[in-house]
């Protein structure tokens, strides 16, 4: 089982890989004590100095401008303060209702402790006139450049009566319809009283401002940065609250290899040694090497190891040249190269079925693999930044990309380390481009609409379309044999776009975990010659037919903002998180082709 983490004292525990997800920092977490929202970065209870929480991806560090990620890592002994690893939470909303008398109001003026104590820890409190157990407001307020604060049930009761100088809210249920009409806030000072009907309405706190509150950052701590944004109601649980923004790369060589796993483990140390004279470097390099049993743990030559390490360190600074573009296609290259055989990376060519020679230039096993995952900060309301600038000044949104999980400028970012194993397949490009050519036409009308959504999918075109589409397919046939479930397997498409000129056409299918094991083999397994044929075939067998036909197979408007042609989840979509693309830019007839047109398809000598 994944090592668990210890979030705040007594609130409870998390999984490692969800303190990325969807418990990273400013995101709302329901525990067993506590309703609250996990605090940035800059809270956590951290040493630094331990190397064991520390991980390395050199060029998603140039990248991203630090010198380290940090794991989160469970306490091997929780009295041990250089290894005890703690999240603080901070209880959000602060607004409670009690169900038996039915107050609502801050839980700091109605709240005690379980014991009695007027001290509001880490626990469940109680009312302090009737004794029953609070219960956080359901509905908070929040606006898209992510700052979030109690919904306003004061200014709500009374914005059609006028201020009140000493509101007493209650909040009941009344009626029998179980709908937002049903629940009444009522004040017993002026007799005000209203319901939550409308309160989900986009514009329903079109009166309310934003005071760009960040309690992730601290109790009352404030945005710096005037808000102009417009507030919306949400529900504390819904999925729009929290969106966190990541950045993923897989180790490939040389970062993979023995010497370079040799030097992440000692990186803090050797990042010293480049801190001296240059003349003195490889006689301090060959000092470390000895001192630090490099050739007995890891088998690494001296020379192999300084060569590598002056490589790594000797030019420091953030490379300008390394861009989102440039990982997928140093990965594609690592993937198309020879046969590597590395402690994070190792691959292996294997035979391609006779069926398909005509379809597929390679395919190869990815036998080992380590992906690392980084939270860069968060969205809310929408997963996407608007990338019309007119827009964004309409709507008040920021200029910075996304929320930040730090008051600071930390040298680090949260980050996990995963491994795993998958199958990667290069399509020919002659077949490719004839396809393309003979089809681009067809989805014009997908084309407008990137345009017209700004859509930060910058690697859309039709070669997308078809190797997007055909690594769903797959997915979906290889878990029917594999032993692994549909939301454990992810792809990454690597396609020729506008902007680069690397001809691209390859798919990666792969699964990662957190936990040290990695992968069991069942997925590669199914990458050998034999069984890979049999996936195949029977790929195209059930896409050739959809329990939704004809309505799917003949639709172009289907998905997120229709951005999906022949594709539902009965035959095409994944769980999102198997997904780089939110499920959109799908078109099951691009490798199946339709019932009259069989030539649209990509395998059209096994569809006609």
């Amino acid at each position: 089982m994944p090592p668990r983490i210890k979030i705040a004292k007594l609130a409870g525990e998390l999984r490692r890989s969800q303190i990325i997800n969807s418990y990273g920092c400013g995101a709302l977490g329901d525990f067993p004590r506590i309703s609250g929202i996990m605090s940035g970065q800059n809270f956590w209870h951290i040493n630094l100095l331990n190397e064991e929480l520390k991980i390395h991806e050199k060029d998603l560090e140039l990248y991203l401008g630090k010198e380290f990620f940090v794991q989160v890592s469970s306490p091997k002994d929780a009295g041990d303060l250089n290894k005890a690893f703690t999240i603080p939470i901070f209880r959000f909303p602060r607004f409670y209702y009690c169900p038996e008398c039915h107050v609502l109001d801050d839980y700091k003026y109605i709240g005690i402790s379980p014991n009695g104590s007027q001290k509001k820890t880490n626990s469940q409190l109680k009312c302090n006139s009737c004794g029953a157990k609070l219960i956080p407001s359901r509905f908070i307020a929040a606006c898209p450049n992510g700052h979030i604060e109690d919904f306003p049930y004061v200014w709500w009761a009374h914005r059609n009566k006028g201020k009140c100088d000493n509101p007493q809210l209650m909040l009941e249920y009344k009626g029998n319809t179980g709908g937002l009409d049903a629940i009444t806030i009522s004040c017993t000072t002026c007799h005000a009283t209203t319901t939550m009907e409308d309160c989900m309405r986009k514009d329903a706190l079109a009166g309310s401002k934003c005071f760009g509150k960040m309690p992730w950052l601290g109790e009352g701590y404030q945005d710096p940065e005037h808000c102009s944004a417009s507030l919306r109601v949400l529900q504390r649980s819904a999925n729009n609250v929290y969106y966190p923004v990541k950045m993923s790369a897989l180790t490939i060589p040389p970062w993979s290899n023995v010497a370079q796993e040799a030097i992440n483990k000692h990186y803090t140390a050797i990042d010293m040694i480049f801190s001296q004279l240059p003349q003195f470097w490889d006689m301090f390099l060959a000092s470390a090497y000895k001192s630090m049993n490099i050739h007995e743990e890891y088998g690494c030559d001296e020379d192999v190891f300084i060569k590598e390490a002056k490589k790594r360190f000797a030019n420091i600074e953030v490379n300008s040249e390394i861009t989102e573009d440039w990982f997928i296609i140093n990965e594609y290259k690592a993937f198309c190269g020879s046969d590597v055989d590395d402690p994070y990376f190792k691959t292996v060519k294997t035979t391609i079925p006779i069926k398909f020679s005509e379809y597929f230039d390679e395919i190869k096993l990815v036998k080992r693999l380590r992906e690392i995952q980084v939270l860069r900060g968060f969205r809310r309301i929408v997963p996407e930044r608007e990338a019309d600038e007119e827009e964004r000044i309409k709507q008040g949104i920021m200029n910075r990309a996304f929320a930040p999980i730090s008051d600071k400028n930390e040298k680090w970012l949260p980050a996990v380390e995963l491994l795993g194993e998958g199958i990667f397949f290069r399509i020919n490009e002659k077949k490719l481009e004839q396809w393309e050519q003979q089809n681009c036409s067809r989805y014009n009308k997908m084309t407008g609409k990137v345009d017209e959504f700004h859509s930060k999918y910058t690697t859309f075109s039709p070669r997308y379309v078809l190797l997007h589409t055909l690594a769903h397919l797959i997915i979906r046939q290889l878990t029917l044999l594999c032993g692994y479930e549909t939301a454990s397997l992810k792809e990454k498409i690597y396609s020729t776009h506008k902007g680069i000129d690397e001809k691209m056409a390859g798919i990666l299918i792969y699964t990662a975990s957190s936990d040290s094991d990695g992968s069991l083999g069942g997925l590669v397994r199914e990458g050998e010659a034999k069984r890979i044929e049999k996936i195949l075939l029977a790929m195209l067998q059930e896409a050739s037919w959809c329990s939704n036909d004809p309505i799917c197979i003949e639709s172009k408007s289907q998905g997120y903002k229709s951005l999906n042609y022949a594709a539902c989840h009965a035959c095409a979509m994944l769980p999102e998180t198997s997904c780089e693309a939110g499920n959109s830019f799908l078109d099951r007839a691009a490798v199946v082709g339709l019932p009259e047109d069989k030539e649209l398809a990509f395998f059209y000598e096994f569809v006609r």
